[in-house]
C-alpha cells in the first residue's frame, strides 16, 4: 500500500503541473479510480483457468495469489425429469443445487489458508474443505486441515463449468463417495512431468442404521465432523503429465472401518486408475476403481438392526467387493468457427459398475447393485467460466430402466 499512495502522490503532481487547473479536478478523480482498480486487483485477483495441485480453477484462486484476500465461488441451478417414471410421486423438480463460496488468504507467497463453504440445496450448509498450505518448493508442499480426498477425477476437480453431465458421473457418486472431505495432513508437490499428494487422514466409521446400498461408502464418511480416529486412513495419487497434453496416472484410499466404539471391525481398500486427455477440441476421461473391503460380514453386522443377525433378509449387507469405470468422449465443434472464447462441446459418456459384486457368504446381494448409463449431451460456454448444459440419460439398474432428461446453469468465478 506504501508504493501505491507513493504513485498516487507522484501521478497527482505530474498532472498538476502538466494541466491547466480546470482539468486538475477531472484528472484526479481519474487517477482515484485507477488506483482503487488497482487495489482491488491485489486484493481479489481474476481467476484463471489453471489449476493447483489438482483443485479446479476457482478453488486454486487461492493458492495462487501471491498475497492478500481471494473470493471465489461456483454454483448450479438444474431441472430434471424422470420421463417414464412409474412409481408414484413427481416425475419433475427444479433444484438450487449448489451455491458455493472460497474465502482464502496468502499470509505469505509460501504460506496461504484456502476453503470452501456449500449451501446445497438452497437450505444445507457444509463446510467442504479448509486448510492451511505451506509450499517450500515446487517439488514439496505440506497442508493440513479439512482436505478433499485425492481419488478419482471429479472429487477435487468438481466445479461444475470443469465437467460435461448436468450431475457428476455416477460411478463417482455411488463408488467414489464424492464429495469426499476429512480431517488430516500431507504433503504434495510437482516434480518435471510427474504430480503426487498424499495424506493421512481420519477413517470410516460404521453407524448403524445409516447404510444406503445404492452408495456403500456414502455414510461411512465422517465429513470432518467430530470424526473418530482411533483407525487412520492412508490417501494419494500419482499422475504422470505426457506429451499432448495426456494424463494418465492412479489414486487410491486405504482405511480400517471404526465401529461406534472407535474399534475397527473392517478394512477398505480402493485404487482408482484414470486418464485425461485434451487436445485439438477433444476431451476424453477415462476412469475405473476398484474395491475391496475385508471382514464385511462385521461391518454389514455394525451397520444393521439386531434382527439381522437371526434374519439375514433384514441387513444392510455392505459388499466385500464393488467397482466399475466409465469412459467419457466430448468435442468442441466452436473449433471450426471464429467465435473467441466460446465453445460448444457435444458429449457422450458411457458408465458401468456394481455396487455389491460380491456379498459375504449366506447374505443376499442387494436388488440393482448392476449398473449401466448412457449419457448424451451438450454444454454451451459463453465464457469459460461459465456452462450451460443439457443431457440425455438412460440409466439402467438391474432390471429398472428410467430415461432422465436435464438441464443447468453453472458458473464459477
Amino acid at each position: 500500500m506504501r508504493k501505491l499512495h507513493a504513485l498516487a502522490v507522484g501521478c497527482l503532481a505530474l498532472v498538476s503541473s502538466a494541466f491547466p487547473q480546470e482539468n486538475l479536478r477531472e484528472e484526479i478523480e481519474v487517477l482515484k479510480e485507477e488506483i482503487r482498480q488497482l487495489r482491488l486487483e491485489i486484493a481479489m485477483p481474476e481467476i484463471t483457468m489453471e489449476t493447483y495441485s489438482g483443485l479446479g480453477p476457482a478453488a486454486s484462486k487461492a493458492l495462487l495469489n501471491p498475497k492478500g484476500i481471494s473470493i471465489g465461488g461456483y454454483g448450479q441451478v438444474l431441472y430434471m425429469n424422470k420421463v417414464n417414471k412409474k412409481d408414484e410421486g413427481a416425475k419433475a423438480f427444479a433444484n438450487v443445487y449448489r451455491v458455493i463460496m472460497y474465502f482464502g488468504y496468502s499470509f505469505t507467497e509460501k504460506l496461504k489458508f484456502n476453503s470452501e463453504i456449500e449451501w446445497e440445496h438452497a437450505n444445507e450448509t457444509a463446510i467442504e474443505f479448509a486448510f492451511v498450505d505451506y509450499l517450500f518448493n515446487p517439488a514439496f508442499g505440506v497442508r493440513g486441515g479439512t482436505l478433499l480426498t485425492p481419488v478419482g477425477i471429479i472429487n477435487e476437480l468438481h466445479e461444475p463449468p470443469t465437467y460435461f453431465p448436468v450431475y457428476k458421473p455416477y460411478l463417482e457418486t455411488d463408488i467414489i463417495p464424492t464429495a469426499w472431505r476429512e480431517n488430516g495432513f500431507g504433503f504434495y508437490g510437482e516434480y518435471g512431468p510427474t504430480e503426487y499428494r498424499f495424506y493421512v487422514m481420519n477413517g470410516f466409521r460404521a453407524k448403524e442404521g445409516s447404510y444406503k446400498p445404492y452408495a456403500p461408502l456414502k455414510n461411512l464418511r465422517q465429513k470432518a465432523s467430530k470424526a473418530l480416529s482411533d483407525s487412520m486412513a492412508l490417501t494419494g495419487r500419482f499422475d504422470i503429465n505426457l506429451p499432448k497434453s495426456l494424463k494418465v496416472g492412479v489414486s487410491g484410499f486405504f482405511s480400517g472401518i471404526q465401529d461406534e466404539d472407535g474399534k475397527e471391525i473392517g478394512r477398505v481398500n480402493m485404487i482408482s486408475p484414470h486418464l485425461m486427455w485434451k487436445y485439438a477440441g477433444f476431451d476424453v476421461r477415462f476412469l475405473g476403481v476398484f474395491v475391496t473391503n475385508n471382514n464385511a460380514e462385521d461391518v454389514t453386522l455394525a451397520l444393521s438392526e439386531p434382527i439381522c443377525q437371526v434374519d439375514k433378509s433384514r441387513c444392510n449387507v455392505f459388499p466385500e467387493s464393488m467397482g466399475g469405470y466409465y469412459i467419457q468422449v466430448a468435442y468442441d465443434i466452436f473449433r471450426f468457427f471464429d467465435m473467441e472464447d466460446q465453445e460448444l462441446f457435444l458429449f457422450a459418456m458411457y458408465e458401468d459398475y456394481d455396487r455389491a459384486s460380491k456379498v459375504p457368504s449366506g447374505y443376499p446381494k442387494p436388488e440393482n447393485s448392476k449398473v449401466n448409463i448412457i449419457n448424451l449431451g451438450i454444454m454451451y460456454k459463453p465464457h469459460p467460466l461459465v456452462g450451460l448444459k443439457a443431457d440425455y440419460v438412460k440409466e439402467k439398474e438391474g432390471d429398472v430402466v428410467e430415461d432422465i432428461v436435464r438441464t443447468e446453469i453453472s458458473w464459477m468465478f
